[in-house]
């Protein structure tokens, strides 16, 4: 990202601007980015408990049930990301229908996935119903789980949502007992508690987010997928990345070879967990501003996260090469082969991240399309790269994370560019 852009004003005067000297605003603000961090500490241990109870390929297994509770992400096309923007803006009655509109679609696509399941069940196409089913139900609490976060993010109800996230990890900890005496399904138990009870949480503390009527209009829907169809496109094509590496190592090398990659896929999601609060922190701030015309705190929010980002990866990174390979030497040693992995994953973690402040500044201004095209072509080079390993013979654990890292870099590099062509037309100095 062109820093000239942002006219480096310094970060003090970036703070002031969003109203982080505001005592409450900041407390809260602080509140959340740590709470987060616990919840990410508790998914570490509970995924440390996975690993220490199943084997190698009961773990590539659980990833599987993961990546199939992923694959309901697909039905939502788009209005969760269109209608956090909507509720970004703090319109009350606007933000009661838009989410009366999105939870009488979760009702349909609940309905529709139990048809496909009872038809499937009847076809003999599942071998093992109660894992499918777990995914299923999995699947549609993180949809009701990501929806009602964002309206809590775009409330700045922090304390409610530190809430619902601590209460729903430990109780996702509590689980694990399920996992050493159940196995796979117990560790799926585990994984599905989490989503489960925040939604609970959240929809029954009696204060505004629980629908109050079905709604279901075309003309509604069009409006909300303005916003959030191409955002969703994207993330549509992320997920299918997701698939195509998950199943492909699957295929090719056996769900042990899955499970070896493990330690990478919990490395993974744990290192976009800070950067992701730090970005629904700033997202909704970022949009106000810009349809206020404040093009001034606009950039701002972003000089503060471009630093931050910067800050971090460079601080996790470090830590990873200094310390992840003593510390699982000592908890599991079983897995201390892989952590080369791991290291080899840097790159595109750091890459990836450092997309965030782009992605932030093409949603703010509604200029979307950059981010679909880099998804589109990242997945087809990234494809082609898994046919041409897959042909020749050279598919293995070390060459799928080399095509990780080309994926993320191809992406980052075609924002920048895409950054480049549009801030003077829409952010002028």
């Amino acid at each position: 990202m062109n820093l000239r852009f942002l006219n480096l004003v310094n970060v003090k005067s970036a703070v002031d601007t969003i109203s982080f000297r505001n005592t409450s605003s900041y407390k809260q603000s602080v509140s959340f980015i740590i709470i987060n961090i616990l919840v990410a500490f508790l998914g570490f241990v509970r995924s440390f408990a996975f690993m220490k109870f199943l084997d190698f390929k009961e773990l590539g297994v659980i990833t599987l049930i993961q990546t199939g509770a992923m694959l309901i992400g697909f039905f939502q096309i788009g209005l969760i990301n269109g209608g956090y923007r909507i509720l970004a803006l703090q319109k009350t009655e606007l933000s009661e229908e838009t989410n009366n509109v999105i939870f009488s679609y979760f009702l349909l696509i609940s309905i529709f996935l139990t048809i496909l399941f009872i038809i499937g069940s009847i076809a003999g196409l599942f071998s093992d119903k109660l894992i499918i089913s777990l995914s299923i139900i999995t699947g549609l609490f993180l949809l009701i789980n990501n929806w009602l976060s964002n309206t809590l993010i775009a409330e700045r109800a922090y304390s409610r949502i530190n809430k619902a996230n601590s209460v729903s990890a430990l109780s996702s900890l509590a689980c694990l007992p399920l996992a050493f005496y159940w196995g796979i399904y117990g560790g799926a138990l585990c994984i599905l508690a989490q989503p489960l009870v925040f939604s609970l949480i959240v929809l029954l503390s009696g204060e505004s987010k629980m629908p109050t009527k079905f709604v279901f209009k075309i003309s509604k829907i069009r409006s909300i997928l303005h916003y959030g169809f191409i955002p969703f496109l994207s993330g549509l094509f992320f997920l299918l990345y997701v698939q195509i590496e998950r199943w492909s190592i699957a295929s090719f090398l056996g769900t042990t070879a899955l499970g070896n990659l493990y330690l990478v896929f919990l490395i993974s999601t744990l290192w976009i967990l800070i950067p992701t609060s730090i970005l629904n922190l700033l997202f909704p701030r970022a949009v106000v501003f810009y349809e206020s015309k404040d093009l001034h705190g606009f950039k701002n929010i972003i000089v503060i996260h471009t630093f931050f980002v910067i800050g971090y990866c460079v601080l996790v990174a470090l830590l990873i090469f200094v310390l992840l390979k003593p510390l699982v030497a000592v908890i599991f040693p079983q897995h201390s082969p892989f952590v080369k992995f791991a290291i080899y994953a840097l790159p595109g973690l750091i890459l990836r991240s450092m997309a965030d402040p782009i992605s932030v500044v093409l949603n703010s201004i509604v200029k979307l399309k950059p981010l679909f095209w880099s998804d589109i072509y990242g997945l087809i080079l990234y494809s082609t790269l898994i046919v041409l390993l897959g042909t020749f013979n050279l598919f293995s654990l070390t060459t799928v994370l080399i095509c990780f890292n080309l994926y993320f870099a191809f992406k980052f590099i075609f924002l920048s560019v895409s950054f480049l062509k549009l801030r003077k037309q829409f952010l002028p100095s």
